[in-house]
């Protein structure tokens, strides 16, 4: 009789069967062998039934969404809540992405040595082409985290500058109580990243070590529009703006701190001003730029249609 797995690895994915093909033999090459791998299909025609049934592997199984549920949708259901297989640790790898043969193993020991709910452990970053992928020497979070536990107020002070924590190098605790799930009021994949980093209201600990492999896409498999990215930054503009009303002069203290450490003053003025608020003196904007900045702000704000009106509605 098989032992129950550890660790459930949750793979969503949408007819893109090569890539599937080779996150889930990544998932199979882990020193820690004690999992179950869900690949959640996403395309009404089940191109991923055809990979899984094809490795053979027991410890693989197939789930068909019943209705399209979208990029973010479907990445979304596989941050729900609980185990789907009764596993006690929990970890996503969206299929374009893959895991090293050790990233199991160093998540079970890491959790555990530092008793923490949540780990992120951060990736190298790959550039995906069509029909090639080049490594480009960095990681998704190395500049920004170092090897800590982090609390919330912290974590969500990194959202004045990037997203926050990433789909890719997520392992958690099934029964933490985690709510990760943002909802599908939000149809942009990378704001959700944004609201899934505003929702962790636990310790988070970072694990610099790259046992990841993310894949940026190169410009000639990306379809985001204008209107999409206008649309993405009034949706960033929001949160801080929530960021702001939530926590106040605490929040600003926080990210004063982090753009200190990393030499990026500069940049939380602009992103003070993206949300409305005002930077603080000694200014290392010109008064130009501020302006430039404040007007631009004013504009979108008023002008493009707030994405996230639906999901702060709901909170």
């Amino acid at each position: 009789m098989s032992k129950p797995p550890i660790v459930e690895v949750r793979v969503p994915t949408y007819k893109r069967t090569a890539w599937l093909r080779r996150a889930l033999k990544s998932i199979q090459e882990q020193t820690e062998e004690n999992w179950k791998a869900i690949v959640i299909d996403d395309s009404t025609e089940q191109e991923g039934k055809g990979v899984v049934e094809a490795l053979n592997d027991p410890r693989i199984e197939y789930e068909a969404n019943s209705k399209n549920l979208g990029g973010a949708g479907n990445i979304d259901r596989a941050f729900e809540s609980g185990s789907f297989t009764g596993a006690p640790y929990t970890t996503i790898l969206e299929d374009d992405n893959t895991l090293m043969p050790d990233f199991l193993k160093a998540n079970l020991q890491a959790i555990e040595e530092h008793k923490v709910p949540i780990i992120l452990r951060n990736q190298q970053v790959w550039l995906q082409k069509t029909t090639t992928e080049e490594n480009l020497e960095r990681t998704t979070r190395g500049n920004w985290f170092e090897a800590k536990t982090y609390q919330p107020k912290e974590l969500h002070a990194f959202l004045f500058f990037f997203e926050g924590i990433s789909n890719g190098g997520m392992f958690w605790r099934a029964n933490a109580g985690l709510d990760l799930v943002v909802g599908p009021e939000v149809t942009d994949s990378g704001l959700q990243e944004f609201l899934r980093t505003l929702q962790i209201d636990q310790p988070l600990r970072f694990e610099p070590e790259p046992l990841a492999v993310w894949s940026k896409m190169s410009d000639e498999l990306i379809t985001r529009s204008a209107l999409d990215n206008r649309k993405y930054s009034r949706g960033k503009q929001t949160v801080m703006r929530y960021l702001l009303h939530t926590y106040g002069d605490e929040i600003v203290d926080e990210a004063y701190r982090i753009a200190e450490k990393f030499d990026r003053i500069s940049e939380l003025e602009q992103a003070l001003i993206e949300s409305g608020s005002y930077p603080r003196k000694p200014y290392h904007l010109s008064t130009g730029e501020r302006l430039k900045l404040a007007m631009k702000s004013t504009l979108k704000f008023k002008w493009v249609n707030d994405p996230l009106i639906g999901y702060f509605q709901k909170k």
